[in-house]
């Protein structure tokens, strides 16, 4: 089995989960692949709740990996199960989510609803992975997948399709924050080390099959490198996982009492702003309030122009950094974006102020136009409809004065006969 199929049966399986770490029961029931690994409940295997599910999944996954025989592979699938752990410490006791392990979680959660097969003792030659922070393998899990990702989607789409890039940055990001926040002892750095080799295998393959270099896939495909653009493996001469050292507990310790110091600063600082907010908003000026400012930024990120093909290092907002509160060994992502103004938008803001100055005029066209063009068409209706009326006005007047002249002759023709009689009798 290759890499490729190991990522397939990972994001296969992942598919079934929701947002809430939730296995969708209609789906899982007509798969059919996991109900001999079911929990058994009176000589009956049958998958009832949540958790039942997942350690049904859980089996299947280590069968079809075999994770017993292949060392690699059983890692990578204790990272996956710390994953689902994680997610359910998360859901029902927060206040472990920092400091339990793997092994503690598994014992709480999940012992209990294994089916027949139990494949934790013989996972004994990487025992000792299960005694790492449960947080810090779910993190790991997190570039397990972004890894696997990228890997499916030049599988699927090719080396030329827009979304690769885009997806090796995220495994740049969360490699680095990773590296940052991880302790630097071997048995995690060892971890670290064996996700940057499939990646970094997979990435040489993919420029070897660029011959020609139309895909640029040296510069798509991102080196995984540190901070500081240190691109190495860090872990030396690893034996075996032993995450009870001294190096791995002094490193712990300090972790947890630098982020708890961190996060009761925190509060005592928010608190603070909230009060000092209220009076700066009463005493700032209008043009005060209006100027952008400039966010604190912490943490490197980097981010990808598709334009000119370059990647851009950019620092994170503290205000949209997820925390990294590990109790013992713990890391989280901490992505955000970084909010400025830009000179174009700026300008942009200026130039839509300057044109509300131009409403006027640009109205005052409008209402020339509209007049210049409903003229016509009034004076037109009004010939239409007042010309017939016009018309048989003017016909009776005339028809009055025909009338009118009529009469004046009768009478004079009648004046006439009149005196013409008259004289005729005399």
């Amino acid at each position: 089995m290759n890499v490729e199929k190991v990522c397939n049966l990972f994001l296969n399986s992942d598919e079934y989960f929701n947002e809430k770490n939730i296995v969708n029961s209609t789906r899982f029931n007509k798969d059919g692949r996991y109900d001999q690994y079911c929990h058994v409940n009176n000589y009956v295997k049958k998958c009832e709740t949540n958790e039942h599910r997942i350690a049904a999944m859980s089996t299947y996954l280590f069968m079809e990996l075999e994770g017993e025989r292949n060392e690699d592979y059983g890692k990578y699938f204790l990272m996956w199960l710390s994953d689902k752990l994680f997610k359910i410490v998360k859901d029902k006791d927060k206040d472990k989510e920092n400091s339990i392990t793997l092994n503690e979680a598994y014992d709480q959660y999940l012992k209990n609803n294994i089916g027949n097969f139990d494949y934790w003792h013989l996972l004994w030659h990487i025992r000792g992975l299960k005694d790492a922070n449960l947080r810090n393998m779910h993190e790991l899990y997190k570039l397990l997948m972004y890894i696997c990702k990228t890997i499916a989607d030049y599988k699927r789409n090719g080396a030329n399709n827009k979304n690769l890039r885009q997806k090796s940055v995220d495994c740049l990001n969360q490699y680095r924050n990773l590296y940052n926040n991880l302790p630097k002892c071997n048995s995690y750095l060892h971890l670290l080390d064996k996700l940057k080799k499939i990646y970094d295998d997979f990435r040489e393959n993919a420029i070897k099959k660029d011959i020609d270099k139309k895909n640029n896939i040296a510069n798509r495909l991102q080196e995984l490198t540190t901070p500081n653009k240190t691109n190495s493996y860090f872990a030396s001469a690893f034996d075996k996982f032993d995450f009870k050292n001294s190096e791995c507990v002094q490193l712990n310790s300090k972790t947890e009492q630098k982020q708890t110091q961190s996060s009761s600063t925190q509060v005592e600082k928010k608190e603070k702003a909230e009060v000092k907010s209220d009076d700066q908003m009463l005493s700032q000026s209008p043009t005060q309030l209006s100027e952008p400012k400039q966010i604190e930024k912490t943490n490197h990120q980097v981010e990808f122009t598709e334009d000119n093909g370059q990647t851009n290092e950019t620092r994170q907002s503290t205000s949209t950094t997820r925390e990294l509160t590990n109790g013992s060994n713990n890391i989280e992502s901490d992505q955000g974006n970084e909010l400025q103004n830009s000179p174009t938008d700026v300008t942009e803001m200026i130039s839509e102020i300057g044109s509300s100055g131009d409403i006027f005029n640009e109205h005052k066209i409008i209402v020339f136009s509209v007049i210049a063009i409903a003229v016509p068409v009034i004076l037109a209706v009004m010939y239409k409809f007042l010309a017939p009326v016009w018309r048989k006005k003017m016909k009776k007047i005339k028809m009055k004065k025909i009338i009118n002249l009529c009469d004046e002759k009768k009478t004079k023709e009648e004046a006439a006969n009149t005196f013409i009689e008259k004289n005729q009798s005399e």
